[in-house]
């Protein structure tokens, strides 16, 4: 017995019941279930159809590398199950001042017509000072121990290596001219004492403010003082393939050969170009020597004065600083720090700078 025959025979049963208001009320109710039925049974299907199809229709107009919703080199396949809640953590400590290079690090770009701008990484953070814009007759530069004043070398012509002014630049552009006509070939360039104070220029020392001179002894090339300034290095003055190690003072002066290098034969020379000195005066970083007298920036070894031979473990760079606690060594793209006993303690990438003309690292 269907719907309506039950209905029929319980209103034959009712009385004072209009059946054909009845019926219609049933048949009304009958085509409602109906078209609930299939509406929900469309909408199934248009789901179906979207799961399947919606994801290719979206790789068809937005590939991977212009989806904003996507991370480049991140998958695209959705996780087999929700992800678990974050874990709450207290908030680190920003990396700068827990996990930084020590010490300064800095680049200087010195080019004609441009703003001479010193990028200054010191605790992790950038810190960036300019000092105007370069001239067409500054040819070498280098930055004071405190990153606010400029030494620099010019020449009439810098196509030439002719003597020049010896200039000191101030943060923002001011210039002030310490001497004429001061040579600054290859070694020769200007050298800042450590306290900030002098400048040591072709075998003269220079009042950085006044401009007061007296003689330097032994007229050095390549002169570098040690971190915490109290011992020296530079080519020595009399002797070939050698160089001269002493106090600030120049007490305790020994010479030290590095003849027998495989750079005396590969290039113009035994590798006497000092880059830096340690603090005991044991090591030296070197670099190699120019057939022309331009100055060189870049060292190529490390050598033991004590030991008399080149530490081997340091891998590749190009520039290397000494610390009371060991080494920063600077690669192509990383800074590598170091202990006392030469091993890697830290590394970091090489911060963003421009290469410019000259480069200055403080460690």
């Amino acid at each position: 017995m269907n719907l309506h025959e039950q209905f029929d025979d319980l209103a034959g049963e009712m009385t004072g019941t209009d059946l054909t208001d009845l019926r219609n009320r049933v048949d009304g109710t009958s085509r409602r279930l109906r078209t609930r039925r299939m509406i929900a049974t469309s909408a199934a299907a248009v789901a179906v159809v979207a799961a399947l199809t919606g994801g290719a229709t979206l790789l068809q107009f937005q590939s991977e590398d212009k989806r904003p919703d996507l991370v480049p080199g991140a998958s695209t396949a959705p996780p087999s199950s929700p992800a678990a809640p974050p874990v709450s953590k207290p908030p680190s400590t920003p990396a700068s001042t827990v996990d930084a290079i020590p010490g300064e690090l800095s680049f200087l770009t010195l080019k004609a017509g441009k703003p001479i701008e010193l990028l200054r990484i010191v605790g992790g953070t950038p810190q960036k000072v300019t000092f105007g814009t370069a001239t067409s007759k500054d040819v070498y530069a280098t930055p004071s121990p405190d990153g606010t004043r400029l030494a620099i070398n010019t020449s009439p012509n810098w196509t030439q290596v002719l003597p020049g002014d010896l200039v000191v630049v101030s943060s923002g552009g001011a210039r002030k001219t310490i001497a004429h006509d001061v040579n600054w070939d290859s070694g020769s360039t200007v050298v800042w004492t450590p306290d900030g104070t002098a400048l040591i220029a072709d075998g003269v020392q220079y009042d950085a403010t006044t401009g007061t001179s007296k003689p330097f002894r032994d007229k050095p090339q390549y002169l570098a003082y040690s971190p915490n300034g109290t011992t020296i290095a530079y080519v020595h003055p009399t002797q070939v393939d050698a160089l001269k190690i002493s106090k600030v003072d120049g007490s305790s002066p020994r010479t030290v050969s590095v003849a027998g290098q495989d750079e005396c034969d590969r290039t113009a020379g035994c590798p006497t170009s000092v880059q830096a000195v340690s603090d005991d005066g044991r090591y030296l970083a070197l670099g190699n020597v120019n057939s022309d007298p331009s100055h060189v920036y870049q060292a190529v070894l490390v050598y033991d004065t004590v030991a008399k031979k080149r530490l081997t473990q340091l891998g590749t760079f190009q520039h290397v600083f000494f610390r009371a606690d060991g080494a920063v060594l600077v690669t192509a793209t990383q800074v590598k720090v170091l202990d006392t006993a030469w091993k890697v303690v830290h590394t970091y990438q090489l911060p963003a700078h421009d290469t410019g003309a000259v480069a200055y690292y403080r460690a």
